[in-house]
């Protein structure tokens, strides 16, 4: 039996996108039901601008919270960082580690951060060889791998490029991203495959959003590439506000039930998955109700 190991990613990329903005004290109670749940890794926060975010314009708060909570040292934190600025509110934060982000196409890259492909990418990596020479964690993505609302699908030729410098600039984890949830499974072996010549399976990722179903057969396609590392967000809440389209992240107990149907082995726990599940649908259908999760883990 192989090791899969899961990234919860809920607290950040599952309440981005959501209506409502739930207050730091229900974040902090969910990031610890979450960390019970045993994931190998939770994405914490964002800190980028509070008026792009508002949703997560707590960060600091957040952070300086969990920093004193018991349960903090039972797994590794990791917060999204945009620009300079943003690494250094995360460098006080006492997180573990950044996560860099991407995209494969100019329209989105343009949208999201407000710099061109190939200027977020040499960015992205200047902060990823500052991290590296700090001692922290990185997870890079390559986003909209598989598709983009403005620009289309792009290259797997582009996909490969943008990988390698991620790589090369000191990426411990290199994820693919199907921001859009359009990705399919013959997608995933042909860009997954040419990351397999950058970086082994078990440094390999995908992080799926599931708009039309097939979430779960892209995370199957990956693991028998060799993939070792996935990204889902509990309830399958989530989106992206600069990705038109984009529907909830894999949900997390859906993605235990493929990797367990393909063998692989977790140190997840269910039932303090679903309680965490339950608290956060609560805390959004107090919030936000126009919206319910599409939580196949409730």
């Amino acid at each position: 039996m192989s090791r899969a190991w899961i990234h919860e990613v809920a607290p950040r990329d599952g309440l981005q996108n959501e209506p409502g903005v739930l207050p730091t004290s229900v974040k902090l109670e969910l990031a610890g039901l979450l960390a019970a749940a045993r994931p190998d890794s939770i994405e914490l926060t964002s800190f980028v601008r509070p008026d792009l975010l508002p949703a997560l314009a707590d960060a600091d708060e957040l952070a300086h919270a969990v920093a004193a909570a018991a349960w903090r040292r039972q797994v590794e934190l990791y917060a999204l960082v945009a620009n300079a600025r943003g690494y250094e509110r995360f460098r006080r934060s006492g997180l573990d580690g950044v996560t860099l982000l991407v995209s494969a196409t100019d329209g989105h890259s343009l949208a999201n951060v407000r710099r061109s492909v190939q200027q977020a990418l040499e960015q992205s990596c200047a902060l990823a060889r500052t991290a590296r020479a700090e001692g922290f964690r990185i997870r890079a993505y390559v986003s909209m791998a598989f598709g983009c609302p403005y620009d289309g699908p792009p290259a797997p030729s582009r996909v490969e490029e943008i990988a390698a410098a991620l790589v090369e600039a000191g990426a411990d984890t290199l994820l693919l991203a199907d921001t859009l949830g359009v990705g399919e499974p013959g997608q995933v072996e042909d860009i997954g495959g040419r990351a397999l010549a950058l970086l082994p399976g078990e440094r390999l990722g995908l992080h799926a959003h599931d708009s039309f179903g097939r979430a779960g057969d892209n995370v199957r396609a990956a693991w028998r590439l060799g993939f070792r590392h996935f990204d889902a967000a509990a309830g399958g809440c989530g989106g992206c506000p600069f990705a038109p389209g984009a529907a909830g992240n894999l949900g997390t107990a859906e993605l235990l039930e493929v990797l367990a149907g393909e063998g692989a082995e977790t140190r997840a726990e269910p039932r303090a998955l679903a309680a965490a599940t339950r608290y956060l649908v609560t805390a959004l259908e107090a919030g936000a109700p126009p919206r319910p999760p599409r939580a196949r883990d409730r």
